[in-house]
């Protein structure tokens, strides 16, 4: 029972001197006849919390009507097991959906608006509605023929079949339902018209939106399918958080906080933005401000100068050469492109796109530029063109490039685009064409496990060159001359099968030795580690110093710039 109309008016069944009035201004004359009645025990103004409209932000009233509903206890135990079937993610998804399913009750499906998807419900003279399948498809048929516009422009006998009579209507007479479909009952049947309408694959892979649709869209389109179907209408539901700004609060057009995306694209580029939600945790609400767009902005142009680099040195690379030999610290880098790569399809299984890119940058950041692209310098800048150890290095440096695009394409398409049109050799119109890398079985578990061993001794050298620095023995890595005993001997055999140069240039040095006992030298985590100054000559050109360094034509040359020379 409720007293009040549509339009907040208290209703003639309330009496006189209060029907009539607008529901705020019966509150006093109601305090008035309970006062005059000794009916008011007390009367006090209190502030309290109380629900407001979302939209205009005033105070709201709850008015008892007559609703439609759809009835969800018939099929509860069918949603319940199919939400054990769907693929969630995040997991917690899934808890969240079987509760709401548990404690749901019946869906009211009628909404009080002017306008949308109508209620197709005819009613009597007597108000009795009519529930018959011939006039549910006949009003469909209408609608689908003429647009839901027909609902409005037509009287109510007009949508009924021709002929059609009704005892509960002895005069003919007839009326529509005011009230339109809840949207949420519309949207939620979006699986019927853009699948099955369609002939396409259906139940749909994924279902994507906001953590919100739990209660919305993801709800209603299972309780529909499944009402309608027997099924869900998805395999996998994909769910993310809310952006908000640098102050965690909602972004709102009355607060004035809202960042336009295309705005950020045209200061910094599409994939700037792109690059910001794949390395973030969407599935929490999320910041974003100028300050965190310009530390992404940081990394992307970290990636992009890499691939800059390694697009750079390819620029002449013979594809002709059909075989290299590569150098142990050439597998180690192939061996933890693998492993990336795999972390990366394994992380785009679950669409953990912030695992994917952190093993990407890590790669990039480390391996890459700190690393290997430092240390192969000396091989592309001064070994002859033809040399095998360069063709190995850029065998590496093509694998690498080539992989990370394809790895890359999805999140970053339009710099791989760039990167596929400077690819040496034949290639695709476009980076979206390749194939995906595939997940591979090879385990490199013990290349790997060298490489980290490797790394660790590396960490140990470095520290001790950079005191050498501060001590003024060397002014650069190039001056130094190291002994190191490796306390584990793990990499000992490993630089056992390397020629001196190479060695020297894992460690970015002019010469390298190894040693078994090692006394007056500094101790590091997994070494002893010894720098002199070396005895020898710079050579002008590879900056290396050299015992047999000559001064050739007024420039000192060590003999290996010699022969590249041939002086």
């Amino acid at each position: 029972y409720c007293p009040v109309d549509g339009k907040g008016f208290m209703m003639e069944e309330t009496g006189e001197g209060i029907a009539g009035l607008f529901y705020a201004d019966a509150d006093l004359v109601i305090l008035k006849i309970l006062e005059n009645n000794n009916s008011l025990l007390k009367h006090e103004i209190i502030t309290h919390s109380y629900p407001h409209d979302w939209r205009t932000g005033k105070p709201l009233i709850f008015r008892a009507t007559a609703q439609w509903f759809c009835s969800i206890e018939p099929i509860r135990e069918k949603l319940l097991k199919e939400i054990e079937r769907i693929h969630w993610q995040p997991h917690w998804g899934k808890i969240r959906m079987i509760n709401m399913i548990k404690d749901r009750d019946d869906w009211c499906i009628s909404r009080q608006r002017l306008w949308g998807v109508p209620l197709p419900i005819i009613y009597c003279e007597d108000g009795t509605p009519v529930m018959e399948k011939d006039v549910f498809e006949h009003v469909a048929k209408l609608i689908k023929e003429h647009g839901s516009n027909v609902w409005y422009e037509s009287s109510a006998k007009e949508l009924l079949p021709d002929g059609y009579k009704n005892v509960h209507s002895p005069n003919g007479e007839f009326s529509k339902e005011k009230d339109i479909m809840d949207v949420w009952f519309d949207s939620g049947s979006s699986w019927d018209g853009v699948l099955l309408e369609r002939k396409m694959p259906f139940p749909a892979d994924l279902y994507l939106e906001g953590n919100d649709q739990y209660r919305g869209w993801f709800n209603s389109s299972l309780i529909l399918a499944v009402a309608n179907q027997n099924i869900s209408p998805y395999h996998n539901i994909l769910s993310h958080g809310f952006v908000l700004d640098d102050n965690w609060e909602k972004m709102s057009k009355s607060k004035g906080n809202g960042i336009d995306p295309l705005k950020i694209a045209n200061v910094y580029g599409a994939d700037i933005l792109r690059l910001w939600v794949a390395t973030i945790d969407y599935q929490q609400d999320v910041r974003i401000s100028e300050n965190i767009i310009v530390q992404i902005a940081e990394i992307y142009r970290k990636i992009r100068n890499t691939f800059k680099f390694l697009l750079g040195n390819l620029n002449e690379y013979d594809l002709s050469i059909k075989k290299v030999i590569y150098q142990p610290v050439d597998k180690f880098i192939l061996a933890k492109l693998e492993e990336v790569k795999n972390i990366s399809l394994k992380a785009m299984e679950k669409y953990d796109f912030g695992t994917m890119m952190s093993a990407i940058i890590t790669f990039i950041s480390s391996d890459l530029s700190s690393f290997y692209l430092d240390i192969t310098k000396d091989v592309l800048y001064c070994d002859k063109k033809d040399d095998p150890r360069r063709s190995a290095v850029m065998e590496v440096y093509r694998e690498v490039s080539e992989t990370l695009m394809r790895l890359l394409a999805p999140i970053l398409p339009f710099t791989m685009e760039e990167v596929n049109a400077n690819l040496p050799g034949k290639r695709k119109e476009s980076a979206q064409l390749y194939d995906y890398p595939l997940l591979s079985n090879e385990h490199k578990k013990e290349l790997l496990e060298q490489y980290s061993d490797f790394l660790r001794l590396r960490s140990d050298v470095l520290k001790a060159l950079e005191e050498a620095r501060s001590a003024q023995i060397i002014g650069s890595a190039q001056e130094a001359s190291i002994t190191i005993e490796e306390i584990n001997k793990k990499s000992v055999s490993l630089f056992a099968k390397m020629d001196e140069a190479e060695a020297c240039r894992l460690f970015g040095v002019s010469a390298l030795r190894f040693v078994d006992d090692l006394k007056d030298a500094p101790k590091y985590v997994g070494s002893k580690v010894k720098v002199i100054h070396h005895p020898g000559i710079k050579c002008d050109r590879c900056w290396n110093y050299s015992d047999d360094t000559k001064e050739i034509e007024g420039h000192h040359l060590c003999s290996r710039c010699q022969k590249v020379l041939g002086k």
